[in-house]
């Protein structure tokens, strides 16, 4: 997703790749290099630090035994000369295949330039037809390293389907980034296996997998060949695309943050040349989805959030059993994150062979309930058959404040938090009274922001949300009201009533008054804010500017950067109540758990916050 503003200095981790398949005709190098001509010029507005051709990128790979005409290789290095003015002129790394001689025959060469020199020869891992392994001295280790920017690359020819050994060999390098040139005939569903086999490696090794598979143009006997050129990065696909019968370029932006802290081993080999990458550059070429947590639509959704569900379900049981305890009590406000922990409560009875009635579910009206959420829990509880007690926390929470002296027309923290905390005393007593486990209800997004009241719902026994943000509770409440059922009503209602505390009287005509969103802001901001900064360590000024690509046209740079200085308070704030969570699962790769991410209680926000004085409009 393009941006129109110029990319900050925290954006220097980033690395423009060009992964392209340029037309070849068999033993005709000069046309293979008018093809490779027409794309680099093309591209060179977009300013690419790296581009890959495939192999034989200036012969094609199906010349056979033409390969030992003198003709043909003498044809193949002038091209290869005809690069090297490329490269100077867009001043960037070039890896292309040609055939080259060497003593008395014809060998398969991958070629790495950068602006306009020739840094070195590599030997081509899987040959065509009438080429040999190199074996000369002018070649170098197959285990080359090269750096550009902030990534350091290595070149792994060959057939992307056997590309997991050979990466597994190059490991010791320290590679961020690997460049598969290559031109593998197909066969029926070859080019999904080869696509997949990449996309592993990248996800498997924390790093970056460029392809260009060439074929456009190569002889139809006695094989068959496909163009394409795909870019993963951590397994996710920053783009692909397979030719039909034209020449094709695949540009994307590389993040070296990203694979850095992703990256599955520690090796490191000097490179044997180093170059910056060019200078700043518009846009930002990757996929920007503004729902992190999930898999795209259809790339198998449905099936993630199922089994999260499952998992939530599973860990209960889990904790159940371990526990010996039989009975769940669990505080229903009407709102999506209890109603979730409502469904998972129920769906582990069921697992456990246990009535649903052990599950007490308790409404607890106070000042600032809305008859809307009031009735819809009351109609949970019902349409899911489990144990239902209503009690007013109004009179109980009156006394206390005339017990500590406090005006109740006053509605400060002190009217909020008293009414969080006695409705979690109630949930306590009533579990002892019953031998029950106390269910949790927050949200990975509360968590994050310190939204909940320290020793009120932010206590319970065991939580099976902890791990899940807003965005993603959302989704899973979907996902069950779509299985429909005496439920699906009062779900459909849920996902539709306005995220609320409900902690301050309604409005006259009944409607809730304390909306959430309203106050600090969309969720999907700040659950965007909380990935990216959680998986990749993105410093504060780099979230801003990925922020602002990914809901360009939605949020103004302006309202993002509020946004972002409040999570950031928020976030640093909330860490004394995060380091005294209750028990629960890790359930997603990217969440608070304490056994994977802490942070001092007493952290000063300015350390992170002054990255942000840094950035213009």
């Amino acid at each position: 997703m393009p941006l129109t503003e110029r990319r900050g200095g925290s954006m220097n981790s980033m690395l423009r790749i060009m992964a392209a398949c340029n037309r070849v005709k068999p033993g005709d190098p000069a046309v293979c290099g008018d093809s490779i001509q027409e794309l680099l010029l093309g591209a060179a507005p977009s300013q690419p630090d790296l581009v890959l051709l495939p192999s034989c990128a200036l012969s094609s790979a199906s010349c056979g035994d033409l390969f030992s005409s003198g003709l043909l290789l003498d044809a193949a290095s002038d091209q290869l000369d005809r690069l090297c003015s490329l490269s100077a002129q867009l001043g960037c790394f070039l890896v292309a295949g040609l055939p080259l001689a060497e003593c008395g025959g014809a060998v398969s060469a991958i070629a790495v330039l950068h602006a306009g020199k020739l840094i070195g020869l590599l030997p081509d891992n899987d040959p065509p037809y009438g080429l040999r392994h190199p074996c000369s001295e002018r070649f170098l280790p197959p285990d080359t390293v090269f750096s550009c920017g902030g990534l350091r690359f290595a070149v792994c020819s060959g057939n992307p389907e056997q590309l997991l050994a050979r990466a597994a060999a190059l490991q010791q390098t320290g590679f961020d980034l690997l460049l598969v040139p290559s031109c593998a005939p197909v066969t029926a569903g070859s080019t999904g296996r080869c696509l997949e086999a990449a996309r592993m490696v990248s996800r498997s090794f924390g790093c970056a997998v460029a392809v260009a598979n060439g074929g456009i143009g190569e002889s139809s006997c006695p094989e068959v060949f496909r163009g394409f050129a795909a870019v993963f990065e951590c397994g996710e696909e920053l783009g692909c695309q397979i030719a039909e019968r034209e020449a094709i370029s695949l540009l994307c932006d590389l993040d070296a943050d990203v694979i850095h802290t992703q990256k599955a081993f520690n090796h490191y080999q000097p490179a044997a040349f180093s170059a910056d990458v060019q200078g700043e550059k518009r846009g930002l070429l990757r996929p920007l989805p503004t729902d992190p947590f999930v898999p795209a639509e259809g790339t198998g959704r449905d099936a993630w959030l199922d089994e999260l569900f499952a998992l939530q379900v599973r860990s209960l049981c889990d904790r159940l059993e371990n526990t010996r305890l039989r009975k769940l009590v669990l505080g229903l406000s009407g709102g999506l994150d209890s109603t979730l922990a409502l469904l998972v409560g129920a769906e582990a009875l069921d697992t456990l062979s246990l009535p649903r009635e052990n599950l007490i579910g308790v409404t607890m009206p106070g000042f600032g309930t809305s008859d809307r959420t009031y009735f819809n829990a009351l109609g949970l509880l019902e349409a899911l058959g489990v144990t239902s007690k209503d009690i007013s926390i109004r009179a109980a929470v009156t006394q206390h404040f005339e017990d500590i002296g406090h005006d109740p027309a006053v509605r400060d923290t002190v009217y909020e938090n008293a009414q969080a905390r006695e409705r979690t005393q109630i949930l306590f007593d009533l579990a002892n009274d019953e031998g029950a486990l106390v269910l949790g209800t927050g949200d990975l997004s509360e968590a994050a922001l310190g939204w909940c009241t320290f020793g009120g719902d932010h206590l319970a026994g065991y939580n099976v949300n902890i791990c899940i943000p807003k965005t993603v509770v959302r989704l899973l409440v979907e996902r069950r009201a779509a299985l429909g059922g005496a439920q699906e009503e009062f779900l459909r209602d849920v996902l539709a009533t306005p995220v609320s505390p409900e902690l301050l009287p309604a409005q006259e005509n009944g409607e809730i008054a304390q909306k959430t969103e309203d106050i600090i802001g969309p969720y999907e901001l700040h659950d965007y804010f909380l990935y990216h900064m959680l998986r990749y360590r993105f410093r504060p000024s780099k979230l801003y500017y990925y922020s602002c690509a990914a809901f360009a046209g939605k949020y103004q740079p302006a309202y993002i950067r509020e946004k972002l200085i409040l999570f950031l308070r928020r976030f640093v704030a909330g860490q004394f109540k995060r380091s005294c969570a209750p028990d629960s699962a890790r359930l997603t790769e990217v969440c608070l758990h304490g056994s994977i991410y802490r942070i001092p209680s007493d952290l000063d926000p300015a350390t992170l916050l002054g990255d942000l004085e840094t950035i213009t409009f």
